[in-house]
């Protein structure tokens, strides 16, 4: 008797719902998809790969993560090697070289992490 009743209120609310004017938004549309996605165009070269590579140097570019209020996420490393990752794709690159990453604050940020890199050209 309690299967047939869940099952009747399961159909009552799908067929109440189904003949809404209910309207779905979501954030996901083009412009956010290809910002999310856009770092994993950036592939990340160690030094010792330079030799065996055919590229050219873009600019330098920089990757900051900042913590400013107590109850937020600790700034990780890998973060801000997404944002200068990100730096390195609106340049143009498709490659990027870190020289360095370092934990910081200021009067602005309880804690810092910030990411150094050359954003690199590599030819296909």
């Amino acid at each position: 008797m309690r299967k047939t009743t869940l099952l009747s209120t399961c159909i009552l609310v799908s067929f109440v719902s189904g003949c809404s004017n209910y309207r779905f938004h979501s954030n996901v549309d083009k412009e956010n998809f290809e910002q999310y996605f856009k770092p994993s165009q950036v592939k990340v070269y160690e030094k010792a790969e330079l030799a065996e590579l055919n590229y050219i140097p873009l600019t330098t570019v920089e990757g900051s993560v900042c913590k400013q209020l107590e109850h937020e996420a600790k700034p990780t490393f890998a973060d801000a090697r997404t944002q200068a990752r990100l730096a390195a794709a609106d340049a143009g690159a498709n490659g990027i070289i870190f020289s360095s990453c370092i934990e910081t604050q200021d009067e602005v940020c309880i804690e810092a992490t910030l990411c150094y890199g050359q954003a690199i050209k590599v030819a296909q």
